[in-house]
């Protein structure tokens, strides 16, 4: 299983947040968390993930910062060998059991100034079958007194993919999936080969402060991707001659969305809002629709609560068709694809977050600023068009998380 195309749009989007909060000088501060995924599975072990993290930021002099940090994931579970319909022919039953780790460590710097920013970092990360090279470059400036900040974020990445050697086959009906990792990245293995991946993301904004309570964000995002993207351990039945080809997908996709957001503060009651729409359109005719709500109230002088809720709605892929439309009609086109997230589907988010923050009260005979305790949890419910879609056994999902930050 490999874990990826996630790092990109992320790191645009949390620099593109962070740019206003930035230009204040923070202090020294020391973070972890730990979050569990587990999507459970009516047909087999399902997926579970567990994803530790540490990051660390401190102000230099001068308006110079730095940043550094580091993450994994421990991924286990089982998939289906080969996607196809859960009716008729039954591919689902020979599931595939799986372990996988995935590493990443990154550091940066910022230098900010009272009205401007700049800031830029550089993360590796690496697994059994994928390698992952990325620099990120982000700015912000401050403009009328203030009252608006121009950011805009820039990420590229350099990929190795892990694929099996399918240079014999005459036709992609012919592709074989990967078996194994074992062999990736050993440049005198014969039975694999090591494919390119490369991404580039932009993301501009702008951020308005309208009144003391109201700030509002609008902005858009770039995403191009150019290189393998298929699963290389990921077979597809296609047509009723029961072919079991691995998946295929095109090599190059661009992704654009547009998206807008807006905090309102209510100081009578301690409390503010944030509601956030995301509307998205690629090459590969998928379109998508994204709605956010959280909820932030203090329910003690110590205890923040926030709730969150979400709605993601999305079509599916050109050349996507269920496991059943595959079998009886064959692809749609020269490509295939067993991905869920390609398919028509929905899915809804509830969940909450409960912080407790400690602060001296004397802070100069205080070693720390502040202390910042956090747990969370999120309910993930997906519905997807047909009983034949790519893991239709795995309906919702579990999200849990706990973190801890220290200030000085």
């Amino acid at each position: 299983m490999q874990l990826r195309l996630r790092a990109p749009l992320l790191a645009a989007g949390l620099a593109v947040v962070g740019a206003a909060s930035a230009r204040a000088e923070n202090p020294t501060e020391v973070s972890s968390r730990l979050t569990l995924f587990r999507e459970p599975s009516s047909q087999n072990k399902g997926i579970t993930v567990l994803h530790p993290q540490v990051d660390a930021n401190a102000p230099i002099a001068g308006g110079l910062g730095i940043a550094a940090g580091w993450e994994a994931d421990a991924v286990s579970g089982a998939t289906p060998a080969i996607s196809g319909p859960h009716t008729g022919v039954d591919a689902i039953t020979r599931a595939t059991e799986f372990h996988d780790n995935r590493e990443m460590v990154h550091g940066g710097f910022t230098y900010e100034r009272p009205d401007a920013g700049i800031g830029a970092s550089y993360a590796y990360g690496w697994e059994n079958d994928y390698r992952s090279h990325s620099i990120s470059a982000t700015t912000h400036d401050d403009l009328y007194d203030h009252n608006f900040t121009l950011a805009l974020a820039y990420t590229h990445n350099w990929d190795s993919v892990c694929d099996a050697n399918n240079s014999v086959a005459q036709s992609p009906l012919a592709l074989i999936p990967l078996t194994s990792s074992t062999h990736c990245f050993n440049s005198s293995a014969t039975d694999v080969v090591t494919h390119r991946l490369n991404i580039d993301a932009i993301e501009p904004s702008l951020s308005w402060t309208m009144t003391p309570r109201l700030v509002i964000q609008g902005g858009g995002t770039i995403q191009l991707l150019d290189g393998f993207q298929s699963n290389p351990y990921r077979s597809v039945l296609v047509g009723s001659q029961h072919q079991e080809p691995q998946e295929h997908e095109p090599l190059y996709r661009q992704r654009y969305a547009v998206f807008g957001r807006a905090v309102y503060a209510f100081p009578q009651w301690r409390a503010s809002t944030l509601t956030m729409l995301r509307l998205y359109q690629d090459s590969w005719a998928m379109q998508a629709a994204t709605a956010d709500l959280v909820v932030n109230k203090y329910i003690t002088q110590s205890a923040l609560l926030s709730l969150r809720g979400h709605y993601h709605l999305q079509s599916g892929a050109s050349f996507y068709r269920d496991g059943e439309g595959y079998r009886t009609k064959g692809p749609a086109g020269q490509y295939w694809t067993g991905d869920r997230e390609l398919s028509p589907m929905s899915n809804y988010l509830i969940g909450g977050r409960l912080a407790f923050l400690r602060k001296p009260r004397q802070e100069r005979s205080s070693w720390f600023v502040e202390m910042e305790a956090d747990v969370k949890y999120e309910l993930l419910l997906y519905q997807l068009d047909s009983v034949n879609a790519p893991n239709y056994d795995r309906t919702y999902a579990h999200i849990v998380q706990g973190s801890f930050a220290m200030r000085f």
